[in-house]
Parts: C-alpha cells; structure tokens; sequence
C-alpha cells in the first residue's frame, strides 16, 4: 500500500510567469533536478559504497520517487509528493524534508548545514553539481521556492548559486579559475578531456574535466562553448591548458532581467525590471559586453556571473557619484544621467522580507 509521506510545493517566479506559463524547459530542468537530488540524498544515507562513477540502486529509484500534483493558479505553483510503500531505513524517512534542508543550506550559505545533512564529502560533492544544474542562474527570467509542509518557503533565486560554486572551489584554488569560450572539437570520454578552438590564436586547447559534468558536454556539443576550470597559461597570457572543470555550457546570450542588485548590505531596486541583452565582444570572442546607454552603463566580463558583479559595482558607483550628487556640480551630460537614475531606480539598505 502506498503511503503519502509529505505534501511540498515548488513555486516557479519571476518575469517569465507573467504570462501565466512557464516553458517546459525551465520545468522539466527544475523537477528532474528535484528528482535526482532526493535519490543522491537518499543514496548518502544508505551509504551507498564509494564508486566512481554513479550507479542509482533500482530500490532507491522504486522508494524514493517524486510525484507531481496537479498545477494551481499562482506565480506557477507544482504539487510534489513522495510516494513510498515503505523505507530503505530503519525509520520512514520525508527525503522532501531533506531537500527543503539541503535548499535552506544554500539560500543561506550555510555550510555547516549542509554537511550536517550530507557528512559524506563524496555524496555532498555530487548533490551539489546536480543541484548547479537545476538552480536559477543569476540574471535569469525566473526564480523558485520550495515549501515543504508548513514550513516558511525557501528563496532560489540568481545569488543562491553563488553558494553552491563557491563549495565546489577550494579557497586556494579561487584566484587560479577562468571562463575560456571556444567552438567544442572533439570530447574523449575514456580520459575524461575535450578540446575546443580558442579564438584569439585559433589553437586547440585540451581541457580535463570533472566526470559528473559529462551530460552538459554532450548537451553542448556542436556549439560554441564556455569551460571553466584551473589553467596555465603560456609566455603571450592565453590559456595552453585547464584542469579540474567544473563547467562546460553553451554560450549563454539570453536577456538577463534584474528587479535589484545588491552590494555590500545595500540594495538598489529598479522602478521597472532592468534588462541587459550580453554580446560576444568582436575582438576575442571571449568576453560578454552589456550596455545600457540611458544608465552610462558599459560592463564586460568572461562569463555571466562575473558580468553580474561589474554591473553592480558600475551601477552602485554611478550612484554615488551622480545621483547622490549636487546638480549644481554636474555637467549637462552628468545631470540627464542623474535624472536617468532616479527616475529608474531606488535605494535601500537592505532587502525587507
């Protein structure tokens, strides 16, 4: 007899509900990460031996399955349960419990949380590549919040996965990552590399990469591609090698939309969403350019997360040198700016929950 563990609701936000749809895309990301996260989290529990590759025992996938309700009317709200006709451990076990313990960890940036949840640092590592999989990207059209019963609802939005990326790299190793872009040559899975063309000097570059990032290779091939990992560089500064990548994505040009940015407790609110379209720079091929002409605003970076920080930091800059300013001490230029800021945009010391 099947028995009703939980109740649970995912909560699809953002400026692509307001049509009242979602695209099946962002959906079926969202639930079949939600999906593969519970059996990782139930996998750490059982112990499951250390192997490297992944191998998802058929009980945890009969036992620990998520179901989805019927949607309601909402931002886009999905009923999820799970459904188990009894537990793989001494004790029923709510892994939706977990789940919404996991995404507290993360909103949070608390890793003590987390690993009070997943002691395992093999399982831990696993379950967090998985969850970057499915988590909202900063600057992305939507957001999400998970409920589990009763529970305040948990926030996922764009800065949750700065969480999670700052985890999975080692503080030494932070300052040695890069984003390199390039048109994906060949992959070789027995030894774990692949090779793209860098533009700058239209060499190959070999790549190693982590094994648990092989299904967004073999998403992104035949597309231009950005690879994030360690690298050496050669005697003219490009990259001749990177180790340890924990990324290979297409290049990501969609609108990134912003209701705020914030920086340093402070929180800038926009009137209406602001929205950037990113470009490939001409020259190089290896840095993502945004602009906004009526802001002052012009930003580049090498991927979008580090394309989101200039942007905040541009913008808070602006304001304090021209919206804060006397207009009386601005040129004509300088105060079409400063009215262009007030009237888009608004200060706060912090988000108010």
């Amino acid at each position: 007899m099947q028995k009703t563990i939980s109740t649970n609701t995912i909560y699809i936000t953002g400026s692509e509900t307001d049509a009242h749809t979602v695209s099946i895309e962002t959906i079926t990301t969202v639930l079949t990460g939600i999906q593969k996260t519970a059996y990782l989290l139930a996998s750490a529990k059982l112990k499951q031996p250390f192997q490297k590759r992944f191998t998802l025992n058929k009980d945890i996938k009969k036992r620990y399955a998520l179901q989805c309700g019927i949607p309601t009317p909402g931002s886009y709200l999905i009923p999820v349960a799970q459904l188990s006709s009894g537990s793989l451990l001494e004790e029923d076990d709510d892994i939706l419990a977990d789940i919404n313990t996991l995404f507290e960890a993360v909103s949070t940036n608390s890793k003590d949380k987390l690993q009070q949840l997943i002691p395992d640092s093999w399982f831990c590592e696993k379950v967090l590549r998985e969850v970057l999989r499915f988590l909202p990207k900063a600057g992305s059209t939507w957001g999400m919040r998970f409920q589990h019963s009763d529970l305040a609802a948990v926030t996922l939005d764009g800065h949750a996965i700065r969480s999670v990326e700052s985890w999975l790299t080692l503080p030494e190793e932070q300052d040695a990552v890069m984003t390199v872009t390039g048109e994906l040559i060949r992959i070789d899975f027995s030894k774990n590399t692949v090779t793209l063309r860098y533009p700058p000097n239209n060499r190959e570059l070999e790549c190693s990469y982590v094994q648990d990032i092989e299904n967004t290779i073999i998403e992104s091939k035949r597309e231009l591609i950005q690879v994030t990992g360690r690298f050496t560089l050669d005697e003219y500064g490009h990259p001749k090698s990177l180790t340890d990548v924990t990324r290979i994505e297409p290049v990501d040009l969609s609108p990134m939309v912003f209701d705020y940015l914030e920086l340093n407790g402070r929180v800038l609110h926009f009137i209406s969403k602001l929205i950037v379209e990113p470009v490939l720079d001409e020259e190089t091929s290896q840095l993502l350019v945004i602009e906004d002409e009526s802001l002052g605003v012009h930003v580049y970076a090498q991927n979008r997360d580090l394309l989101i920080d200039d942007l905040t930091a541009e913008l808070f800059f602006l304001w304090d040198e021209y919206a804060l300013e006397d207009s009386d001490n601005l040129t004509a230029k300088a105060q079409q700016l400063k009215a262009a800021l007030l009237e888009r945009c608004q200060i706060e010391e912090k988000i108010h929950a």
